[in-house]
């Protein structure tokens, strides 16, 4: 019954895509995409689109224009599907020839078949190359062994094209079926309209049962590009039909947010996230179930623990430095599904998923309530539409008084069990049940802010002598594991005496340095550099007077400090500034001056304060001391291109504070 019931709806989508193909009043709507038929010249159709779409002068920016993209897509009810793409590409420069000279076609074993219909090279005097299936291999999926993951499924079609010159057409055309869908009876749809390179004419279709009711909505279209049909075939069929034409190229900034959240697309879903987390919970449940051994190594980690955060931080450092981060083939659906617990336990390695679910498990054995959660740390989910926008799993935990505890066990440097990058950042909780979309909080800048303190002294011959302690919160502590884990001892102290002689001084001399704790993966204790040194003639000598700058306020012990005064190389911004975090720095200084001098001139005091950052700077004279305190702070993971102004005119003030001159006055001398 239920073969024939296949049988039925593969007849209707047949008979679907034949009316589909058909409709449409433009150009692009009435090429014969799907006929393999080996061609000697283009039809005069394609011709008048490649040469429509103009040339470089037309797009002095672009190196490629999308003439025709087309994708159609039928959903069966148990959520397998069937796409059919064909893209018309016209290339525009010498780069884009190299660009396309391979391309590849990646695809997931476990979840999708792919079939080449036909690639074709049209050259500008219509003659057609057809690409032939010797010139197609199929390979391992390059890239991920950089990120440590080896699964089998995932695979690339290559395509070798021939020789290309400037003026030439591409066509693909591309049927892909999934073998299994990723969630039983789940639906959800995405099409982009718009890319890096301009786009003449986009279309996309998505065909299902009747009986399904998709929720879809078109994001940033503000001039209202994209238009919409909706129809149904024979009582059987629903179709949803998008449409649009001349979306324009879309110019990337640096440091923005990824692309993705600003392209014009659609998103289509059958689904609801209460349900979304439902099924991902369901499907997962089976394998996290605890053994003799997860329960014994969690009651060990446990035995020093005096509350409950200790226990959570004791199981989630071990789970995040002990399990290594690997991706094996072990089992169906990789791409969401964990491995058995016991069988990442017994290896001591998976990727996110894998890891997050033995934390979870673990977790519950320790007795508290634990669940997995998927999310997207790089890039923004849109919670209008319940479609698969993630790439990432972590975890949340609740301890006795309820109160939620987050962990990313991906992050083997981060004592606050869950990276700062997560801010603002999509979470969808997997439990019984399930559970809504919501976004994680922005953390107060204190709380991932490094504290620079230092004391000095300058002598009569205006030799300076000074020790400086550097320590930090959150994101600033793991910004300091993740440089100096990478150094040996040695490297370290060049960096810094580098830093010295780049920053305050040339003759800085470095003479004593540690850090701790060691080794500095060890997450119970925060990081702290210390170091002592001499500058000979640091201060200037004039007459009856002693000029000198304090050494802090140069950022010189500033990591993040000298990370953020890159990020305004932009007079402004069409798109936010992509800090991912909140984040600060906080100097105190001291000075003691020589015996017989006294403070002429002292920079003045700055307050600086808006939406985006904060800063403050401060001089004081207590006796024979000179106190200097200052305070960066940056609000925001994200800076509007309306805040980004103000923010760079603080960082730009806070950087010419390096610039301010204490001078002093010898006593008994000029006043």
């Amino acid at each position: 019954m239920k073969r024939l019931a296949r049988i039925i709806i593969t007849a209707s989508l047949i008979a679907s895509f034949a009316i589909i193909a058909g409709c449409g009043g433009s150009k692009g709507l009435v090429i014969d995409r799907w006929s393999g038929t080996k061609l000697d010249r283009a039809p005069n159709i394609i011709m008048e689109l490649l040469d429509e779409a103009g040339t470089r002068k037309d797009w002095p920016n672009a190196h490629t224009i999308s003439v025709v993209d087309f994708d159609s897509t039928f959903f069966y009810p148990d959520g397998n599907q069937v796409s059919s793409n064909y893209s018309l590409v016209k290339l525009l420069t010498m780069k884009s020839t190299k660009d396309y000279g391979t391309i590849p076609i990646g695809y997931d074993t476990q979840q999708m078949t792919i079939e080449i219909v036909y690639i074709r090279v049209i050259y500008p005097d219509s003659t057609v190359f057809t690409i032939s299936d010797s010139s197609i291999s199929d390979e391992t999926m390059e890239g991920y062994s950089g990120m440590d993951i080896y699964w089998s499924n995932l695979r690339q079609k290559v395509i070798h094209m021939p020789e290309l010159e400037v003026g030439c057409g591409i066509e693909f055309a591309l049927k892909i079926q999934t073998v299994q869908p990723m969630l039983e009876g789940q639906m959800d749809f995405s099409f982009g309209f718009q890319g890096t390179d301009p786009v003449m004419h986009a279309e996309a279709k998505l065909v299902v049962p009747v009986a399904e009711k998709m929720n879809w909505k078109v994001f940033n279209d503000p001039e209202g590009k994209v238009g919409f049909s909706e129809t149904t075939y024979k009582d059987s069929l629903r179709i949803y039909h998008w449409f649009g034409e001349d979306f324009p190229i879309f110019v990337t900034e640096d440091a923005m947010p990824e692309a993705g959240e600003f392209l014009t697309k659609v998103l289509a879903s059958n689904t609801t996230w209460h349900d979304y987390s439902e099924r991902v919970y369901k499907l997962s449940k089976a394998n996290m179930v605890a053994d003799d051994a997860i329960r014994q190594t969690t009651a060990d980690l446990m035995k020093n623990a005096t509350s409950d955060i200790d226990s959570m931080r004791a199981i989630g450092y071990y789970v995040a430095q002990k399990v290594r981060y690997i991706g094996l083939s072990l089992g169906e659906k990789e791409g969401i599904t964990p491995h058995d617990v016991r069988e990442t336990f017994k290896a001591q390695c998976g990727v996110c998923k894998d890891k997050s679910a033995l934390l979870a498990v673990m977790l519950e054995e320790a007795g508290f309530e634990a669940y997995v959660a998927l999310s997207n740390p790089v890039q923004r989910v849109f919670k209008e539409v319940a479609a698969n926008q993630f790439n990432h799993m972590i975890v949340v935990a609740f301890d006795r008084a309820g109160n939620e505890v987050w962990m990313d066990p991906t992050d083997a440097v981060c004592m606050d069990l869950l990276p700062a990058y997560h801010m603002e950042k999509a979470v969808l909780i997997c439990k019984e049940g399930g559970d809504d979309l919501r976004y994680l909080p922005v953390l107060p800048p204190e709380t991932q802010a490094g504290t620079i303190t230092a004391q000095g002294e300058i002598r009569p011959d205006g030799k300076y002598t000074g020790k400086v302690t550097i320590t930090g919160k959150g994101i600033y502590d793991e910004l300091l594991r993740i440089i100096f884990q990478q150094m040996e001892n040695t490297q370290q102290q060049r960096f810094w005496t580098d830093m010295l002689k780049r920053q305050v001084h040339p003759s800085a001399r470095l003479l004593n340095y540690s850090i701790t704790p060691t080794p500095i993966e060890n997450l119970w204790e925060p990081v702290v550099v210390e170091m002592e040194y001499e500058i000979p003639d640091y201060a200037i000598v004039a007459g009856d007077y002693l000029l000198v700058k304090t050494p802090v306020a140069t950022g010189a012990f500033d990591i993040m400090g000298l990370v953020l005064g890159q990020t305004t190389g932009l007079t402004e911004r069409n798109y936010p500034l992509n800090i991912q975090f909140t984040a600060g720095s906080v100097y105190n200084e001291t000075i003691k001056l020589p015996g017989g001098y006294s403070s002429k001139s002292i920079p003045e005091n700055i307050a600086m304060e808006n939406e985006a950052a904060s800063f403050t700077s401060n001089y004081t004279l207590d006796g024979k001391a000179i106190s200097y305190n200052s305070s960066f702070m940056v609000k925001q993971p994200q800076i509007s291109p309306k805040d980004y102004p103000d923010y760079r005119n603080t960082v730009k003030k806070s950087g010419s504070v390096s610039q301010g001159m204490i001078i002093l006055t010898e006593e008994g001398g000029a006043k």
